[in-house]
């Protein structure tokens, strides 16, 4: 693929993703995104029509766009790029991958770089071409790609022994659901599942020998509100899917998108680090 090619789709892209969400269209957004992205997208598009979110839609660009093809026989490739919308642009960029899909090139992920993340470099050879690795290749790895994902599954519900979370470096997600279980507690019992989901992941050869992963994460929960002299209550915030209060229980199921650097095994300590993600919620139900 060609550096115009790139920055063809990549610019059709824009144009197609600023038109669906002016009018918020399932089906132009399946014009143009596919895998976790597009089921996302689609539970945010619902949950903004019941929600009645008609405010004046305002478009966007993204600049300096980075592009890394793989020398593959998959053809997909990996934008890095900043947001920038009417007054503002992110301070932090977002990976964009693309990956062809019968009629046409998708972006199935978008996931946004945390803030202060120290964002690997893309090994590239004399072509210039990035090198895809495998999701079970962890020659010369801390973990292969898969293992990671299945890792990184469990220790979002809080799960695995000391020496498997010892793998992974602390981030936001999974502080993030440590604290939620524990403060819902008073609440409601918690009940929570994930796995990797059934999307494809990617991932690339990065300049230190390590790999810079890209997978998705499903995790389900189910809130069953526990019953007493006080009427406790659950609820999800500024989300159509699920409205109002639940006084019995409430269950959702949420995709992840997650990027992560897996160092080298260079026999130094190392740890995995979530660098970036984009998440959101697919389904719900309660009463």
């Amino acid at each position: 693929m060609t550096a115009q090619e790139t920055a063809a789709t990549f610019a059709d892209y824009i144009k197609r993703n600023n038109a669906a969400n002016a009018v918020m269209s399932d089906t132009l957004l399946a014009g143009y995104e596919g895998g976790s992205s597009l089921a996302i997208d689609k539970a945010s598009y619902a949950s903004a029509r019941k929600l009645g979110d008609d405010d004046d839609y305002q478009p966007f660009v993204y600049t300096r766009p980075t592009f890394h093809v793989p020398a593959s026989s998959e053809p997909w490739f990996l934008t890095t790029a900043y947001w920038k919308g009417k007054k503002e642009t992110a301070k932090q960029p977002s990976y964009l991958l693309f990956a062809r899909e019968g009629d046409g090139w998708r972006q199935v992920y978008s996931p946004d770089v945390f803030k202060g993340a120290d964002l690997p470099r893309i090994a590239t050879d004399a072509s210039g071409a990035a090198t895809e690795v495998g999701q079970a290749d962890a020659a010369g790895l801390l973990m292969s790609p898969a293992a990671f994902a299945k890792g990184y599954a469990a220790l979002v519900t809080g799960k695995g022994t000391k020496a498997e979370k010892s793998r992974y470096a602390a981030d936001g997600i999974v502080t993030d659901a440590a604290s939620n279980r524990l403060k819902m507690n008073r609440y409601a019992r918690v009940n929570e599942g994930a796995r990797p989901a059934a999307y494809p992941s990617y991932a690339l050869r990065t300049a230190d020998g390590g790999a810079l992963a890209f997978t998705t994460i499903e995790r389900t929960k189910r809130y069953d509100v526990r019953q007493g002299p006080e009427r406790n209550y659950v609820f999800q915030e500024n989300n159509g899917l699920l409205q109002g209060k639940y006084y019995t229980y409430m269950k959702l199921t949420e995709l992840i998108q997650v990027v992560a650097h897996i160092p080298p095994k260079d026999g130094k300590p190392g740890q995995v680090k979530v660098v970036a993600s984009y998440r959101g919620i697919i389904s719900g139900s309660g009463r």
